[in-house]
């Protein structure tokens, strides 16, 4: 593993890690993770880079601005802000003699990888999206799963009042440019739009993002393919077995597709 800085079009300072296989290879995968979590996605990225690595594929994943190693704060994190920060690790990636580009966004970086992919697909040859949070109304805005249901109009009301609010069991703080976001922005709407190669994967246990809008949305795909997880939760963090299948069936797609 290499860890390396690098600049945003905005002069924000992200943090990346490259993992890159000992022979020589010309298929690179870039992960983008989700809201409140870091580069290692709870340590699945990680374990998923070990792996590519194995195959001969190398990786690079980042932390988005308002996350981990990287500067900015989270409350004043967009899905703008997110987008420059995919340009920025795209560019970083580009230094380097790679022929085939991979893309894998993992919930609100599904969205985000998504939304990048629409614009940008001749930049890359393979789009991989876990979980991915397609509808932002369904999550966010009025969600209808448990994860942040239980205070939304809490939520709404801080927004309102203060200009920010907190998510999730690690209390990340959002502010109001990105609330506002959220409801002028659709990324299940891109899908359609995106010809490169993509696979969804998401589990039927997901109490995070809701699994029946990836069922959903995965229609509008020309050319792509949906996978359920039977009994998967968000983030594949388990069973075991369906981490594996998640992992397992990941490497296939972007080795037959790099």
């Amino acid at each position: 593993m290499k860890k390396v800085f690098f600049k945003t079009s905005d002069s924000l300072t992200l943090c990346g890690i490259w993992h890159i296989p000992k022979t020589e290879t010309k298929k690179v995968v870039i992960l983008a993770h989700g809201l409140t979590v870091t580069k290692d996605e709870d340590g699945i990225f990680t374990e998923l880079a070990e792996i590519l690595m194995q195959a001969n594929i190398a990786v690079f994943r980042f932390d988005f601005r308002g996350h981990g190693e990287s500067g900015g704060k989270s409350v004043a994190m967009t899905i703008a802000g997110e987008l420059l920060d995919l340009h920025a690790a795209i560019h970083e990636v580009g230094k380097q003699d790679f022929e085939s580009v991979g893309l894998l966004g993992a919930s609100f970086g599904g969205g985000i990888a998504t939304l990048f992919a629409q614009d940008f697909q001749t930049q890359l040859q393979a789009l991989c999206l876990w979980n991915p949070c397609l509808n932002y109304d369904h999550t966010l805005i009025n969600p209808i799963l448990p994860w942040i249901a239980d205070r939304n109009d809490i939520r709404k009301q801080e927004i309102k009042s203060q200009g920010w609010t907190t998510v999730g069991s690690r209390k990340f703080i959002i502010g109001k440019a990105l609330y506002d976001e959220l409801s002028n922005t659709f990324p299940y709407k891109a899908l359609e739009h995106i010809i490169i190669p993509t696979c969804i994967l998401h589990g039927t246990a997901d109490t995070y993002v809701p699994h029946e809008d990836s069922n959903s949305y995965a229609n509008a795909l020309m050319n792509g393919e949906f996978i359920s997880i039977e009994d998967g939760e968000h983030g594949f963090k388990k069973p075991q077995k369906q981490r594996e299948e998640v992992l397992e069936k990941t490497v296939a797609f972007f080795k037959n597709n790099l």
